[in-house]
């Protein structure tokens, strides 16, 4: 399609076919969908071209299709022969599946156009290091570069060691994943030896914002985490006294005297 715009409906029919495989066994499941495609490979104005494409699949493999830029069916599989010629001699038929380029592929993309084009939502990023995510032989450290909550999905994301591009098989990446709220996330990895003074940046360049985003990741020094868990051990030791101090004045405050016996005259 070149630079072209892609607009799809989802299924317009969805059939599930429950037929016996044998006698006596088990059923199988076959699913039959029509799912109907617009293609805008030069534009989306008035007059631009559209290509409609109605696809019918059965069993997951497409049988037959209407194609508008043919004006017709074309069968696929053998075994849509028969329909396709009964479909191709129906002109009122042929007229119907035409007129769904403006009715269906154009109208549509007027609907959907402001969100689906319009909306630009700009990533939240994160860099987490993680030194078991590599080689243990090689003593590298794994930085991940966590893209999250974007929209629309294309996006490309760059690791930097001081100012200079990491490429090559020490960057690797997921595909872009849907969050299933119409946002998108992506982790990119970068394994590679920080060194004291490193300067890595994880870059996303997004249709959102007219410059990359970006965030940044220092190494620590030894003696910068020796001192980050010191106090995190202090802090967590400082807790316990706390509350076993504060559980022992609960109990003395709490406990019952025993009673009081009166010596007899």
């Amino acid at each position: 399609m070149g630079p072209a715009l892609r607009g799809w409906a989802s299924a317009a029919l969805g059939l599930g076919l429950l037929l016996s495989a044998a006698a006596g066994g088990p059923p199988a499941h076959f699913l039959y969908q029509v799912r109907s495609e617009c293609f805008f490979p030069n534009g989306t104005g008035p007059e631009a071209e559209v290509r409609y494409l109605s696809r019918i699949i059965y069993d997951r493999q497409d049988i037959y299709h209407f194609d508008s830029d043919l004006g017709r069916y074309e069968a696929l599989s053998p075994m849509a022969q028969s329909n396709v010629d009964r479909h191709n001699r129906d002109p009122d038929q042929l007229r119907a599946m035409m007129a769904d380029v403006d009715r269906f592929c154009r109208y549509n993309y007027g609907l959907t156009e402001p969100f689906a084009l319009g909306r630009k939502i700009p990533p939240k990023m994160k860099i987490v290091p993680n030194d078991y995510g590599a080689s243990s032989s090689s003593g590298n450290t794994m930085l991940i570069c966590t893209v999250d909550d974007f929209f629309p999905a294309k996006i490309t994301v760059r690791w930097f060691r001081n100012g200079k591009e990491e490429k090559g098989d020490q960057v690797m990446t997921t595909p872009v994943m849907d969050n299933g709220d119409w946002t998108y996330w992506i982790h990119v990895m970068l394994e590679t030896q920080p060194e004291k003074g490193d300067v890595y940046v994880c870059q996303a360049e997004h249709a959102s914002s007219a410059s990359p985003a970006s965030i940044e990741w220092r190494p620590q020094s030894d003696s910068a985490r020796s001192k980050m868990w010191t106090g995190i051990v202090g802090l967590v030791l400082g807790v316990v006294f706390v509350a076993a101090g504060l559980s022992l004045y609960v109990k003395k405050g709490c406990a019952v005297p025993p009673p009081t016996v009166g010596l007899m005259d």
